[in-house]
């Protein structure tokens, strides 16, 4: 047996009695303790402290998503984050997330306009919106000249 695989035995053995003494189960909440595992190592205490730090995040992520009638991983996901940088301020977190909302409508509203799809498209177009402000023909002018094949085509 290898040291990466006596490894691996000993990191679930450690997530699988984790599990048992907090009275978790399920494979979602198995694959949550296994990335802070990675992380953080075996300190149960470690593992403990940041767990419930990430079900705090959770619960309030999930009081917010219910007074603003939102939906979806993804949502919860950009709350979580930024409630990892802003903290538990309920009034800022709502706050900071509709912003980036209109921020990322704008963006996906130019990126149909331009005939363009994707996530990296899309962050592409909020950089620029950052750089130029939110002028939709320098917006375009810049996510023209930000690609060699449209800067030769359009040259």
């Amino acid at each position: 047996m290898s040291d990466k695989e006596h490894k691996k035995d000993t990191s679930e053995i450690f997530i699988e009695e984790f599990m048992k003494k907090e009275g978790l189960e399920g494979k979602q909440i198995f694959a949550k303790i296994k990335m802070l595992v990675k992380d953080l190592g075996t300190d149960y205490s470690k593992v403990k402290e940041s767990y419930d730090l990430l079900r705090r995040e959770e619960d309030f992520a999930k009081i917010i998503m219910e007074e603003s009638k939102l939906q979806g991983i993804s949502v919860m996901n950009a709350i979580i984050g930024i409630i990892e940088k802003i903290g538990f301020d309920k009034d800022k977190v709502k706050e900071t997330y509709l912003k980036q909302k209109v921020i990322e409508d704008y963006a996906d509203k130019i990126l149909a306009e331009e005939g363009l799809k994707g996530k990296s498209a899309r962050l592409k177009v909020m950089k620029i919106m950052d750089t130029v402000g939110w002028d939709k023909k320098k917006i375009k002018t810049s996510l023209l000249r930000s690609t060699i094949a449209s800067r030769i085509h359009h040259d």
